[in-house]
């Protein structure tokens, strides 16, 4: 049955996609390849599991043989007979009876298997077996007082050949080929009699039909004697019959069409009634292909497909009819090959949109038909295959009936949208329905029935706008391949359909071109990449889920399907939205789009526990970072907050925490700390930097109010990171470790290099007036001074904690610098003020009342060092100042002496003396003893 199956849909699809003459019949001749391949595979696979079941089985009869004859010497041993009245031993004849009996009823083979290993057979092999009954004739299920049942012959019941061959192969072929041979014969002699008129016409056609209820009758008396052949002579004479009639309206208008289709009606309905009544399947099987056969035989190529579409609608509700009470498999696959093969192929030559209102209701019609027939298998099958789907029906009927839709409807615009959309919304609705019945064996079915309406449904959308729906349909077949594989352990349906979906993109970027429709996301080209890529990540889901059905070599095609899926998803993405918006808003919108990929990848990972798509979702951070890095170069952009940034940024950080919330177990717990602390770091930059412009604007571009705010703001960050960052419990260590560590250390080393960046700015608070120490730049400089304290206090409580191993000693001897080099830029910023000396170190190093400034700047911070020092016990600040003083008395000699005759430095010399003696008097030795921080 694949064989025809995939012939037809090669043939159907050669002839949509392929041009020439011979397009269906290289069309078919691809799906016969296809087919043959995967025919050889199932053979191989199913002889390995014969092999695999037949060693097991001859290992625990042989187990079980041995365990047996120790057993039985055991109590031979143990318990001798006891002898009878007449000397033997009790039962000995009749042991002699029974062992000569066996001996006689026994072959000298090996014994058969246990009762266990009877049982071993898969469910295929039951499926099998149970269509082959059903073809046979089986009647172990009918009704008390039914006709006993008849033994099948040997090579019927072997389960070693394929069911289809067990039913062309098996039995009587004999006469099931001398059905086929008159049933051609009937056809030929038809044809024949009415070219040459031997006899009147309507003789002829009585007597075939005289002929098949001949043969009905014959076979419906020998029922009780040999079933499968009586009927198989049934399911002849109906075929003749049908033959008949569809004769002597067709060809010569003998009989009323209204009266043949009544007859054929009747003919239906009453094979199948006997099929039914007599458990018949190969009956119906015959007679529906004779049905279906009579107007192959007999057509001329001039009649109506009115008549014909009718006649088959009639075939199909007898077919129908039947799968209300019987699961017949072959049967239902038989109508469908028949019913929407023949009408492929009348499709491909005569069909012209004028036949559009005659051609749709029987498609619709055919398609309701066998979709409730799928519904009714998976309904009447016996208790032991319950939950098996026919998938010939299930997955090849929407294929079949869409590529029929597109041939009727591609000249009617937004035809193939609309029939998607009623598509989804019946499998989706039918879905629905059956999981409300809430059995068991319903499960695989719905959930069939639900990804078809998810496909559909998405399928609607660039369907409706136009596009390559070719290529979208592919690749969404292709997910739906990958998914069926999955669920039955097939490699070749999984490898295969994602094959699939790599030729549908390729297809896809060679037809698709740019897109000419001005809307932002809604047109066919952008839907329909993004379908692509969605193929791909349901794909890859798919393969995660059900790793353990995996092949060792598949391991990898989870991530490869991912990336293929994400390639697409974001490639799509930032194409559209450089297609649509202004410069302006590029960036804009593409972190816009990057910030809803990434949302939907935390839902994902969330809700459906998808595992893979942790490590994608970690990519917004880094664009964040990049967005922010360029954005600053753009010449339109003068702060991060302008325009839909306003809103963008407080999102993008919104779903930032949200990953970081749902992901803190999923992620490594070294990029968690990393991301947690770079996502702070961010934070600050981009608020520092938005208060710098503000503070600018209001200043009127005066450059020392923005270096405030990016000094201003980290400090005030890093306070409150001191103060809440133990009140905040978030639900990691990650977060805990980057909020009290990494964080506060970076934040301080950002501000000693700020401390350090702004000594080059003159600090000249235009429109305020510069006061030293008193204008806004040595006041934000004394917070920070005062931030940095506090922190190097807080560090030295949990110096295990820190991340960067920094003693105590040198925290502080880097805040000590930091403020040598402040006041000396208060002296120089004044030095600028006042004295009209250009702020420029070339400038300032050639000024005598800089360095005389400078000089006794330094050395009163050496006496107050050591003065401290001295008081507080502590050597190694008085070793410092002492150390700094040494710099001042170098200085003097080296740098001031040159200009001993100004008066700056004659000051600076008088003043640094002066210094040293109050030194001298109050500190002339270090402490005897350190206390507090130590050396």
């Amino acid at each position: 049955m694949i064989y025809i199956v995939l012939g037809l849909i090669g043939a159907v699809a050669g002839s949509i996609y392929l041009y020439g003459k011979a397009d269906a019949l290289v069309g078919a001749g691809i799906g016969l390849v296809v087919a043959a391949v995967i025919n050889q595979r199932n053979r191989l696979m199913a002889m390995e599991q014969r092999l695999k079941t037949l060693e097991a089985t001859l290992a625990r009869k042989a187990a079980s043989t041995v365990a047996f004859d120790a057993k039985a010497s055991a109590h031979d041993v143990a318990s001798p007979p006891v002898p009878d009245n007449h000397g033997q031993p009790a039962g000995a004849d009749d042991h002699k009876t029974h062992r000569s009996a066996e001996a006689v009823a026994t072959p000298p083979m090996a014994a058969p298997a246990s009762a266990a290993d009877s049982k071993m057979p898969s469910l295929e092999l039951e499926l099998a077996d149970d269509l082959v009954d059903d073809l046979a004739g089986d009647t172990k299920a009918a009704k008390p007082g039914a006709a006993p049942p008849r033994p099948l012959p040997s090579s019927a019941t072997s389960g070693t050949m394929h069911p289809v061959g067990q039913w062309l192969l098996g039995g009587n072929l004999v006469v099931r080929a001398g059905i086929v041979v008159l049933l051609f014969g009937f056809a030929f002699l038809i044809k024949y009699a009415a070219a040459r008129n031997l006899m009147p016409l309507e003789l002829r056609l009585a007597a075939a039909f005289a002929a098949g209820i001949g043969l009905l009758v014959l076979g419906w008396r020998l029922r009780a004697r040999r079933f499968a052949y009586a009927i198989t002579l049934q399911g002849g004479g109906i075929g003749v019959m049908y033959l008949t009639l569809f004769a002597a309206a067709r060809l010569f208008h003998l009989v009323p069409i209204p009266l043949v289709f009544a007859l054929m009606i009747g003919l239906v309905f009453f094979s199948g009634a006997l099929a039914v009544l007599q458990n018949a399947a190969a009956m119906a099987v015959i007679g529906a292909a004779g049905g279906f056969m009579a107007p192959v035989l007999l057509s001329t190529g001039s009649g109506s497909h009115i008549m014909l579409f009718s006649y088959y609608a009639l075939l199909n509700a007898g077919i129908f009819g039947i799968a209300w009470f019987r699961a017949w498999r072959w049967l239902n696959l038989l109508g469908f090959v028949f019913t929407f093969g023949i009408g492929s192929v009348w499709g491909t030559q005569y069909y012209q949109p004028a036949y559009f209102n005659s051609t749709e209701p029987f498609l619709v019609l055919f398609f309701l038909f066998y979709l409730t027939i799928a519904v009714l298998f998976a309904l009447r099958q016996p208790p032991q295959l319950k939950g098996y789907v026919d998938g010939t029906l299930v997955f090849g009927l929407p294929l079949v009936v869409f590529s029929l839709q597109i041939g009727l409807v591609k000249s009617i615009p937004y035809g193939l949208a609309y029939s998607a959309l009623v598509m989804a919304l019946i499998y989706a609705g039918l879905a629905t329905a059956l999981w409300r019945r809430c059995e068991e064996g319903l499960r695989t079915l719905v959930e069939a029935f639900l990804a078809l309406g998810v496909i559909f449904g998405s399928l609607a959308i660039p369907l409706a706008l136009s596009g390559s729906w070719t290529a979208v349909t592919w690749s969404l077949e292709g997910a739906g391949l990958v998914w069926i594989g999955l669920r039955q352990r097939r490699w070749t349906a999984r490898v295969f359909g994602l094959l699939l979906q790599v030729g549908s993109g390729a297809l896809f970027l060679i037809e698709s071109h740019g897109s000419a429709d001005p809307t932002l996301f809604f047109n066919s080209r952008f839907l329909g990449a993004m379908m692509m890529g969605l193929a791909g990540l349901f794909s890859a889901f798919m393969l995660e889920r059900h790793q353990q059905r995996l092949h060792r070599l598949e391991r990898n095609l989870a991530p490869l399907a991912m990336a293929w899926g994400l390639v697409w998803w974001f490639a799509t993405g930032i194409t559209e939205i450089d297609r649509a918006l202004d410069c302006r808003y590029e960036w804009a919108g593409w972190m816009s789009f990057v910030g809803f990929s990434a949302l939907a990848m935390g839902i994902g990972y969330r809700r459906l526990d998808w595992n893979g798509i942790r490590f994608p979702a970690m990519g917004l951070l880094p664009a964040m970072i990049l967005a922010g890095a360029l954005l600053s170069q753009e010449y339109y952009l003068h702060h991060p907050f302008q325009g839909w940034w306003a809103v963008l940024w407080p999102v993008l950080f919104a779903v930032h925490v949200y990953l970081l919330y749902v992901m803190d177990a999923a992620w490594p717990a070294t990029l968690c700390v990393v991301w947690h602390t770079t996502g702070l770091l961010l934070a600050t930059v981009l608020f520092s930097w938005e208060a710098g412009w503000m503070m600018d604007r209001v200043a009127d571009g005066t450059p020392v109010w923005r270096l405030i705010a990016w000094g201003s703001v980290p400090a005030a960050v890093l306070y409150g990171a001191m103060r809440l960052g133990q009140r905040l419990k978030w639900p990691s260590a990650a977060f805990s470790i980057a909020s009290q560590a990494w964080f506060p250390q970076l934040l301080a080393a950002g501000l000693v290099a700020w401390s350090v960046l702004s000594l080059s700015s003159s600090g000249n608070p235009r429109p305020l007036p510069y006061l030293p120490l008193f204008n806004p730049l040595d006041l934000v400089q004394v917070f920070v001074f005062l931030v940095m304290i506090n922190w190097i206090v807080y560090a030295c409580r949990q110096t295990d904690h820190l991340p960067l191993k920094i003693t105590p000693l040198s925290m502080g001897a880097v805040a000590a610098l930091c403020m040598l080099f402040w006041l000396t830029a208060v002296v120089a910023r004044s030095v600028h003020t006042f004295a009209s000396v250009p702020y420029v170190w070339e400038a300032m190093l050639r000024a005598n009342l800089f360095h005389a400034a400078v000089s006794v700047l330094w050395g009163l911070v050496a006496l107050g060092g050591m003065i401290a020092a001295h008081r507080l016990c502590l050597r190694n600040i008085w070793f410092s100042g002492a150390g700094l003083l040494a710099v001042v008395v170098i200085k003097l000699f080296v740098v001031d002496l040159s200009g001993s005759g100004t008066i700056s430095r004659i000051v600076s010399f008088l003043a640094v003396g002066i210094l040293m003696l109050v030194i001298g008097f109050f500190t002339p030795l270090p402490p005897a003893a350190s206390k507090g921080i130590r050396s």
